[in-house]
């Protein structure tokens, strides 16, 4: 195999390890943060539609979930090998892996959008939706679903860029196709400069169309700086697939895992009517902002943790986890205090309806003391599958989800309503946080040391 020779920007295996970490997570929190806040302000727009268009898009969350799910699977399965790869200096092999992991991502999300369009009524109408918004649902995920392989070439490109030590290209091109998407949002959704007024299926096309811009701006600087091997073709095809579904599949269950139970979740609120599910989409949106640090640096952790791995520098590993332990402690607690006095003034400016205002603040005053929790579970998965170990992951995300989320969420409700649902998600983060960091922390100082 050819020796790969990092640069010193790349090389995330010597150096600070605090200005390493933040290296890797500032452009990826860049694209992350310009892609939530642009669905926050889309939903405002949305909002503008009616209540039941919040609604419509709400229960869309689950299967758009779903489908980026996989993607991430394929991602992370995709960094965790070729960070490895380029920290152990196989140059030849981690671009081919890298070829492949575009070339299966694309695969597989065609075959998936194929499926789900036939089967988008009945899924819906499972998840409790009903005549006009069932409809605008329809609308919606017609041109959301083609959409998707776009935005899945996006994520592993990004993805296999990060795995070779460098993230500022991949946030820059996130930014950027947020923004254009937030640019056209407006002319689509309401018909602006003669433009059609296609309401909240125009929210899909804007989509569409800035994922096609950031695929193939992705895909030129993959090529450009030579982190694929397209002259390679097929050949291996299937062992590097192996390679990569042997973390992939169990991070794919991992991540699938959460829209299945937000699915449950969500028609268990849509008992509670319509606005409630409202008020539940605008609370997750909000969350989502508030969470995007943790989110950017669970992406980092990974590349870091994987070339160290691979270079045997176990106590880099060791250093670089414990720091983001302690980023996501204080930050979950700054969070949780702003949207406890906060949530009361801003939520009425996102949605007009009363009850949608009252769910959405009372989500927002429970759930958000376990973010920091939440954050330490995050990068104890994350670091899982950077070890190529992913199934204490996906167990992690199992116990979560359906021993302690759901049941607590159907036994809580009957005593407090759906304000339930949300104090089951508090305790869940809470138990699993501490149980992900315990879990971690004795595999690797048993394994690898």
């Amino acid at each position: 195999m050819g020796q790969l020779s990092l640069s010193s920007s790349r090389n995330l295996t010597t150096g600070s390890v605090s200005r390493k970490l933040a290296g890797l997570t500032a452009p990826m929190l860049l694209g992350v943060s310009s892609s939530i806040l642009v669905q926050m302000i889309e939903l405002v727009f949305i909002a503008q539609l009616g209540t039941m268009q919040v609604a419509a898009v709400t229960f869309t969350f689950p299967v758009t979930m779903a489908l980026t799910s996989i993607a991430l699977g394929i991602g992370i399965g995709t960094s965790s090998v070729v960070a490895r790869k380029v920290g152990g200096g196989e140059e030849d092999a981690s671009r081919i892996l890298g070829q492949h992991a575009i070339v299966l991502v694309s695969v597989v999300t065609v075959a998936l959008a194929v499926v789900l369009m036939s089967m988008t009524h009945t899924i819906f109408e499972w998840l409790g939706a009903e005549g006009d918004t069932l409809r605008e649902i329809d609308a919606y995920m017609s041109i959301y679903l083609p959409g998707t392989v776009l935005f899945t070439i996006t994520m592993v490109a990004g993805n296999v860029m990060r795995a070779n030590g460098l993230a500022g290209i991949p946030g820059l091109v996130m930014t950027l196709g947020a923004g254009l998407n937030l640019l056209l949002d407006p002319f689509f959704i309401f018909g602006l400069w003669g433009f059609p007024e296609l309401g909240l299926q125009g929210a899909a096309v804007a989509m569409a169309v800035s994922r096609a811009v950031t695929a193939a701006v992705l895909l030129y600087y993959v090529v450009k700086f030579n982190f694929v091997d397209f002259e390679a073709g097929m050949t291996g095809f299937i062992n590097s697939s192996r390679q990569i579904l042997h973390i992939g599949l169990p991070a794919m269950a991992t991540q699938l895992i959460g829209p299945v139970s937000i699915g449950v979740i969500t028609a268990l609120l849509a008992t509670y009517g319509e606005s409630t599910v409202a008020g539940f989409g605008v609370a997750a949106r909000v969350e989502a902002v508030s969470v995007m640090f943790l989110f950017a640096l669970s992406g980092s952790i990974g590349p870091f943790v994987g070339q160290n791995y691979g270079a045997k520098k176990n106590d880099r590993v060791t250093q670089g986890l414990y720091a983001t332990y302690k980023f996501s402690l204080g930050w979950g607690f700054l969070v949780a205090v702003a949207l406890f006095f906060l949530s009361p003034w801003f939520v009425p400016l996102i949605e007009s309806d009363p009850k949608a205002q009252a769910t959405a603040i009372t989500y927002l005053r429970i759930a958000p003391w376990s973010y920091g929790a939440w954050g330490i579970l995050m990068m104890a998965s994350a670091s899982f599958n950077a070890l190529g170990k992913p199934l204490p992951s996906t167990m992690l995300a199992f116990t979560r989800m359906f021993l302690f989320y759901i049941p607590l969420a159907f036994f809580l409700t009957s005593f407090l309503g759906y304000a339930g649902v949300f104090t089951a998600a508090l305790a869940t983060n809470l138990l699993l946080g501490a149980l992900g960091w315990l879990w971690f922390s004795r595999w690797f100082n048993s394994h690898a040391h």
